[in-house]
Formats: structure tokens, C-alpha cells, sequence
């Protein structure tokens, strides 16, 4: 019972300290006057009796605070004093305090920005129910050098049915299509991916309108049905409420609305403005292609109890068997399986984690400069410490004033740092940023970053704040106080300990500073790549045709015909084709190949498929290596040709004259397949990435071997700014089809946006590291500046001796060039086995790169000199009669 009495008494005593402290005020008044009463009352005078009373009581405040020791609280008061001497000392020296502030803001607030992304794509679990229990399921082939690939639907249904181990499976058109929207005021493309019908099941997930798919509607019931985003039902749809089992016209078919989904909802993008059933044909489960055609993803959701490693045993089970069952497509096929929200993240991963990195190097490297700053203050207030010390102050306490004010400015830094990375967070959200670069919507300050500020900005105050607390606690008084206030009474020590923050702030901006170095080299590497075409002049226009009235290959090849022989009349346009898949934007499809004359049994893998109308090449500035090109005769009941680029020429013609052989895409040919004649061989386009070498590649012309393909990109090029074709691109559109939705973009864009990813990342590295660079560099300048002045009486004597100024002036920029070098060999031994994370986002550049280094050195270095000149200067001018007068 005493100990809750007393518990309840310390309790009272820290949440109402006034109180208690009124309390304690009337309890030591109620004794004095007592005492006083019973000293009156043996005869003493009044005032005699309050001071023998005083003197018997021994002491108001020595009273008080053992009293407070009692109750616990005496700490709270001394923080409390701490606290407010901090902040008296911040407001008579208002320029360190806005120096430290906003150094710590600059490092905080990138780190607040970037660990948001962070933690909304990497460490913020999935929206879904139990999403440790989501699994991805993929294909592997490593005769077609396939990893974690888009899988066959008929494999999927084989995993869905045959492995105990899922609770179910659903999947996903892995490459999203587009649809046209249209009796909704102008035509509208959407983006749209077909799903099997337990798809939002299998996640988890409902409707916040209506219903979501059903299990049945995997498969065709003649009545096509999808579900819309919330995006598409409030900015198409008006948000009627009504709209749930309406019907829209998508590429001029009727589907009905069965459900939309809650605005949270954005899988597998964020794009997607409606999922659509698979609608397949029950007859397509036994046809050959349903497992030869690889397109779905996969995702399966694990029984409970079920551990990955025997989910993965049982369906590697399943996979043998249908390598044995099927081998003629399933021979070497293999099969896998990666938690939902790692395979998600996928290779977005890695740049967050190095621009993490990066602002935590540069937050050390603030903490380093505001070290600097807190130990001149501790040196400027030796004389005040000691005195403190010889008056009975504990060491202790002068040490916790030291980590208080160190706190204190942290807590400011951090609370500032914040407002910068709240806005540096919406400005991340509100950046154009590359595709992939943050695959979620919900990028916010959230209260785990709210957490981790808080870590940062605690551990920040500690660490700058280690050293100042050092010093002010073990200065021998009587020294301090026999140096009096001579220059260099802050002895060796203090500049032991700032020489070191120094050398720690250059070995960290030399790290940030080659990281960023390395993918600026990288980036002008890439800049360089000839894309195996000519982007300027181009302007590319994407056009998709409804399917339900372009439903074959003549009503197809003719409307594009009459487009480009319009086009090519208007004022401006010297060239026009069409292209199937535009280059840097992907691979339509790929397939096996084999070769007229090959031995049974030989054969290429994954040759990707291209088809362009005549006029293509020369449009694009593709340089013909050999043979020609293709004409208005290669068209349909003609012989099948195609061109190959010389990628493919060189692989696998090596030594011949491709022109003239024959060619077929089946692996193992027979009298079914189809003999192409090779008549021409160009240069090879990049097909997906800059950074990504061009793949073997074949042409096929549109008109005959089209394969009804309704959409197309049209390649307009003019001699003036190609921006200018696309108003009168858009009428000719227009007056053939008003249903059309125009999609113009400049190649010179596409190319832009094919660098889009690596631009962002080193131009973000590239501000960290000069932010950090230039604190480096200003804590290199305090540093001297402040061995300067201690130095000043020695360089007044040196000078009054005859020395002269550049004599002087070297000894300061010597021992500021010896902390710079000492700080490039520590960051440069480091960042040799740190910039090994940096080797998947170089291009053609080593993590160890030689000119980078030595070019990052040898700017870090300058810098550093001029830092150190600029006082060494200053203390070489120095008038010695001046100097010693003062002295």
C-alpha cells in the first residue's frame, strides 16, 4: 500500500509540478513559522525568532532539493533549466543556431522525402488481407534465358488445380491493353487488363459498388462484363451511382458494369481504369497454343499453415509432371514462386535504397558540420565551464547541459527538416517521375515516417552532440582558469576533436560525391548510344482501331493505306509509315526460329517480331545493310518475306549472305509451317532500352502479314517541329473515324522518357551530393578558420621575425590539406566496396571507374584548398604590432 502511495505521490509530483511545488512551499512555511511561535514563546523577539528558526531548519533550498530527490522529480526540473539556458544562449548567438537549424533541416528533410517513398513502396505491406500469404508465380526457361516470366494459361490452370498447397490461384493479363471509350462526351483510351474471374477473391478485395468478377466468368458466357476504377466512374461516368449493371462501349462493344472498385485499389497498376473477364473459350483449354503462348501473371494465395518452401516442393511436384505430360512445350520449362510484395517492389528496390543511402551520408555529414559548430561554442565558453566546475558544478551536469543543447537544436533541425520533406514528399508525388520509379499512389508522411523523423533527429542531437559534451566535461579547471583568455587556451583537444569531424565530413561527401559521379558518367554514356535510328523530325502518333468494325485484315490494311496516303498530302510531312511496336517501347511478341538448310534438330529462341508498313525505314532513318526494303508488292497472296536486322544477321549468318534464305518461326518445322524469304537486312534499333543492347529482331510487312493488327503507332516526318503535324494529324484522324482516340508524342520524347529513370536518379544523387559537398567545404572553412585565430599571436611573431605572408599562410593550408587527404583515403577505401551496390544502375561504367574517381578527388580537393586558402589568407595579412598589443 506504501508503495502505491508513494508511486501515486511521484506521479502527482511530475504532471502537476506546481502544484506540488505550492505544496512543498506550505509545508517548509508551516514548520519556520511553528518553530518561530515556540521562540516567541520562550521569550526571543520576533525577528530573532524567525532567524533561530531559519538556521534551525538548515536551509530553504538545500530542504527542497532533497525533497525533490525524494519524489523523483529534481531531473525534470534541471532539464528544465537546461532546456531554457539553451535557448537564452540560441538567442544571443542567432547565427549558429540558423546555421545548425538549417543544416540539420537540409539533412533531415531529405531524409524524411526519400524514406517516405521508401517505406510506402518497401516496408508498407500490401493492402490486402493477409498479404504475407500472396505468392507470385512465374516461369522460368533458361534455354530462352527466361526468370520470373509471364506464364501460359494452360500451365496456370494445371498449378490452380493441381497443388493442394494454394488456397486458390488467379491471374492477370501481364501486359495491360488499351480500349476506347466512347458515347461519354469525346472519346476516351483507357487502360484496361483482362482478369480471371476469382481475381479480386484470390487478393481479397471487394467492390464498393455492385459486385467484383465471378469465378464463372474466367470463361465465356456471351454477356462481357468488367469492373471499373473509381478514377474512370468519377471522371468519365459523372460517379452515378446508377451505373453498376449499365453497359459502355468499349472499342464499340457493349460491356456491362458489374462493379467499382474503391479509389485504394490499384493493382496490378495504378493505371488501370478497368478490369475486364478472360472470357475464354472453353474449347481453347486442349489447343496447343493455350500452353504455348506465354502471357499471364500469376497470383496465389497459401492455405494456413502452409510454408512457402512447401508450396514451392508441391508445385515443383506439378511442373515435372507437365514437363513429362507435355514436352513439346513444357520440356524445359520450369516454374518458381516469390512473395507478392517483393516481386511487386521488383527493381525499383534498388534505387530507393541508394537514394536512402545517400541522404543518410549526407545527414552525417550535417550532423559532422553541426559537431564543428556546437564544439567552437564549447571552446568559446571554456572559461564559463570551468569556473562552473570550480564553484562545485558536477561533471555530469555540465555534460547533460552540453547533450541537451546538442538536443535542443536537434529538435528544431528536425521539426524544420520536416516541413522541408513534407514538401519535398508532395513534390516527389507531383514530379512526372519515370514509369515503375514509385509504383504506388499513397506516398505520404505517415506516422511510421513521423517515427522515424523522430529516430533520426534524437539520434542526430547524440551524435553531433558527443563531442562538445566531451569537451566541456573533462577540462581540468585550475588550467583553463591559469590560461586566462589567451589564444589557444582551447588546447590540442578541441582540435583533435574538430580535425577529426573534418575528416569524417570529407571521407562522407567523397562517397555521396563518387556515387553521384559514377552515374553522371553513366547517364553521358547512355546519352551517347546511337538508338540505331534518328528521333529528330519524327512525330509518333498511336492509333487503336475497334476491333468490332476492324474485325478483318482487308478492312484493316485498308484504312491504313488511306491515312498514310493522306498524310503524306498534308503541307510539312515528308515521309509517313506505321509501326507495330515503336522502338524503346518494347517487343510485341517473340517466338523460336529455324533456318532453311539447318540440321534437324537446330533452331534460335526468341527472335522478336516487328511489323511495319513500306516506308517505315526510310522514315526512321534505319540504314539498310543489304538487299531492300519493303514495297507496295509485298502484300497478301504474294510470297512471304521479311527483313532481319544485322544483330540477327551477325548471330546467326555469320559468314553468309542472309538475303535470299529462308526462314520459319517454328522450332521444330513441318509441312504446316510457314518459309518466309529473307530480302533485306538493317540496322538494329534498341527495341526496349537505351541500356538494354538491341535483340535479334524480324520485319514483316503490314499488308501481308498484318494479322489484323488494329493498333498501330503512324511515324510522321516533317523538317520543322515535329509538335506541329499533330493538329492537322488529328483532323485527317478525325474525318476518317471520329471514334478515334489521337495519341501524339515526338520521338525525341520517347527517347527522353526511355532515360527518364536513370535522369531522375543521378539528378537527385547529384543535388545530395553537392549539398553534401558544399557542407563538407564549409566545415573544412570553420575549421581553419578557427586554427587561424588560435594561431594568430604565433603568425604575428613568425611575421615579426621576418617570415613572410606566403610562409605563414602555408602552415594553415598544409594542415587543412593533410585532414583533406587523410578524408580522401578513408572515403576512397570505403567507397571502393560501397559503389559495388551502384554496378545495376551503371551503363558501361565500372563501380571502381579510374577518371571518376580521380576527377571526383580532384574537385573535392580542389574545393577543399580554396576553403583552406581563403583563412590562411586572411591570417597571413595579419599586422603583427596589432596581434601582440592585443595579446
Amino acid at each position: 500500500m506504501g508503495a502505491i502511495k508513494g508511486f501515486t505521490v511521484k506521479l502527482r509530483a511530475l504532471l502537476h509540478r506546481s502544484a506540488a511545488e505550492r505544496d512543498l512551499d506550505d509545508e517548509i512555511r508551516f514548520h519556520i513559522e511553528l518553530e518561530t511561535e515556540k521562540n516567541i514563546a520562550a521569550g526571543m523577539r520576533p525577528s530573532e525568532a524567525r532567524r533561530r528558526a531559519l538556521v534551525a531548519f538548515g536551509g530553504v533550498e538545500r530542504h527542497k532539493e532533497e525533497h525533490r530527490d525524494v519524489r523523483g522529480v529534481r531531473w525534470l526540473g534541471e532539464i528544465r533549466a537546461d532546456i531554457r539556458y539553451t535557448l537564452r544562449g540560441l538567442r544571443r548567438g542567432p547565427a549558429l543556431a540558423a546555421a545548425a537549424i538549417i543544416t540539420l533541416a537540409l539533412g533531415v528533410g531529405a531524409n524524411t522525402a526519400i524514406f517516405s517513398a521508401v517505406n510506402a513502396v518497401i516496408l508498407r505491406p500490401l493492402p490486402f488481407p493477409s498479404p504475407d500469404r500472396l505468392v507470385m508465380l512465374w516461369e522460368e526457361n533458361a534455354e530462352k534465358g527466361w526468370y520470373e516470366n509471364v506464364a501460359a494459361p494452360a500451365n496456370y490452370l494445371d498449378w490452380r488445380e493441381q497443388v493442394a498447397a494454394f488456397k486458390d490461384v488467379a491471374a492477370y493479363n501481364g501486359f495491360p491493353g488499351r480500349a476506347t471509350l466512347t458515347g461519354h462526351g469525346h472519346p476516351h483510351l483507357l487502360t484496361v487488363t483482362r482478369v480471371t474471374g476469382n481475381f479480386f477473391s484470390v487478393l481479397g478485395v471487394h467492390a464498393q459498388l455492385g459486385r467484383t468478377l465471378r469465378d464463372a466468368e474466367t470463361w465465356d458466357t456471351g454477356s462481357p462484363v468488367a469492373v471499373i476504377s473509381d478514377r474512370l466512374w468519377r471522371q468519365n461516368l459523372g460517379g452515378d451511382p446508377g451505373v453498376v449493371g449499365r453497359t459502355i462501349q468499349l472499342d464499340g462493344r457493349a460491356v456491362q458494369v458489374v462493379g467499382v472498385m474503391p479509389p485504394s485499389f490499384a493493382f496490378p497498376q495504378s493505371e488501370i481504369d478497368a478490369w475486364l473477364s478472360t472470357a475464354w473459350d472453353p474449347a481453347a483449354r486442349t489447343q496447343p497454343s493455350f500452353r504455348r503462348a506465354h502471357w499471364l501473371r500469376v497470383v496465389a494465395r497459401l492455405r494456413p499453415g502452409i510454408s512457402l518452401d512447401r508450396a514451392n516442393a508441391e508445385l515443383q511436384t506439378v511442373v515435372h509432371r507437365l514437363q513429362r505430360d507435355y514436352p513439346e512445350t513444357n520440356k524445359v520449362m520450369g516454374a518458381g514462386m516469390t512473395p507478392l510484395h517483393r516481386f511487386l517492389v521488383g527493381d525499383t528496390r534498388l534505387p530507393l535504397l541508394v537514394l536512402m543511402g545517400a541522404v543518410a551520408l549526407l545527414l552525417l555529414i550535417a550532423c559532422a558540420n553541426v559537431g564543428n559548430l556546437l564544439l567552437v561554442r564549447a571552446a568559446g565558453r571554456e572559461r564559463e565551464a570551468a569556473l562552473r566546475l570550480a564553484l562545485g558544478a558536477g561533471r555530469g551536469r555540465l555534460v547533460r547541459q552540453a547533450i541537451t543543447e546538442s538536443l535542443v537544436l536537434s529538435a528544431l533541425g528536425g521539426a524544420a527538416g520536416l516541413v522541408l520533406g513534407w514538401w519535398g514528399t508532395h513534390m516527389l508525388v507531383a514530379l512526372q517521375l519515370p514509369a515503375g520509379m514509385l509504383p504506388v499512389r499513397d506516398v505520404r508522411v505517415s506516422w511510421s515516417v513521423l517515427g522515424y523523423v523522430l529516430a533520426i533527429t534524437t539520434a542526430s542531437g547524440l551524435l553531433f552532440g558527443i563531442a562538445p559534451a566531451f569537451w566541456s566535461g573533462r577540462r581540468v579547471p585550475v588550467e583553463v582558469l591559469k590560461e586566462g583568455g589567451r589564444s589557444g587556451s582551447e588546447g590540442r583537444r578541441v582540435r583533435r576533436w574538430g580535425d577529426g569531424l573534418v575528416v569524417g565530413e570529407v571521407a562522407l561527401a567523397l562517397m555521396l560525391t563518387l556515387g553521384a559521379g559514377l552515374l553522371v558518367r553513366s547517364y553521358w554514356q547512355l546519352q551517347h548510344v546511337d538508338p540505331g535510328f534518328d528521333p529528330n523530325g519524327v512525330l509518333a502518333v498511336s492509333l487503336e482501331l475497334p476491333s468490332t468494325r476492324f474485325d478483318t485484315d482487308d478492312k484493316t490494311v485498308a484504312f491504313y493505306q488511306e491515312l498514310l496516303q493522306r498524310l503524306r498530302a498534308l503541307p510539312g510531312v515528308s515521309e509517313a509509315a506505321a509501326v507495330l511496336q515503336p522502338p524503346l517501347t518494347g517487343t510485341a511478341w517473340t517466338s523460336d526460329f529455324a533456318v532453311a538448310g539447318w540440321p534437324a534438330g537446330e533452331y534460335g529462341t526468341e527472335v522478336a517480331h516487328q511489323v511495319v508498313t513500306p516506308g517505315y525505314f526510310h522514315a526512321m532513318r534505319v540504314a539498310l545493310r543489304n538487299g531492300r526494303v519493303f514495297s507496295d508488292a509485298d502484300r497478301k497472296g504474294t510470297a512471304p518475306v521479311v527483313i532481319i536486322n544485322d544483330v540477327l544477321a551477325r548471330k546467326y549468318f555469320r559468314g553468309q549472305n542472309p538475303v535470299g534464305q529462308r526462314i520459319t518461326f517454328d522450332k521444330v518445322p513441318d509441312s504446316a509451317s510457314t518459309w518466309y524469304t529473307i530480302v533485306g537486312v538493317v540496322e538494329s534499333e534498341h527495341q526496349t532500352a537505351l541500356a538494354i543492347g538491341p535483340q535479334i529482331e524480324v520485319f514483316a510487312p503490314f499488308a501481308q502479314d498484318g494479322n489484323n493488327q488494329t493498333a498501330m503507332t503512324l511515324m510522321l516526318r516533317t523538317d520543322a517541329d515535329p509538335a506541329s503535324l499533330a493538329p492537322s494529324a488529328r483532323r485527317v484522324i478525325g474525318a476518317m473515324d471520329p471514334d478515334l482516340v489521337v495519341t501524339p508524342l515526338p520521338m525525341t520524347a520517347v527517347l527522353s522518357k526511355s532515360l527518364a529513370r536513370p535522369r531522375f536518379l543521378t539528378t537527385l544523387l547529384l543535388v545530395f551530393a553537392a549539398v553534401g559537398l558544399t557542407l563538407a567545404v564549409v566545415g573544412v572553412y570553420g575549421v581553419m578558420a578557427q586554427l587561424a585565430r588560435r594561431r594568430l599571436r604565433e603568425m604575428g611573431i613568425r611575421i615579426a621575425l621576418g617570415a613572410r605572408g606566403a610562409q605563414v599562410q602555408w602552415l594553415v593550408v598544409r594542415h587543412g590539406l593533410r585532414l583533406v587527404g587523410a578524408g580522401v583515403v578513408i572515403g576512397t577505401v570505403v567507397s571502393l566496396g560501397a559503389t559495388r551496390a551502384l554496378a545495376a544502375l551503371l551503363y558501361q561504367v565500372a563501380p571502381t571507374d579510374p577518371a571518376t574517381y580521380v576527377g571526383v578527388v580532384g574537385v573535392l580537393v580542389a574545393t577543399a584548398v580554396v576553403a583552406t586558402w581563403v583563412p590562411a589568407a586572411a591570417v597571413s595579412r595579419a599586422d603583427p604590432a596589432g596581434v601582440l598589443r592585443g595579446e
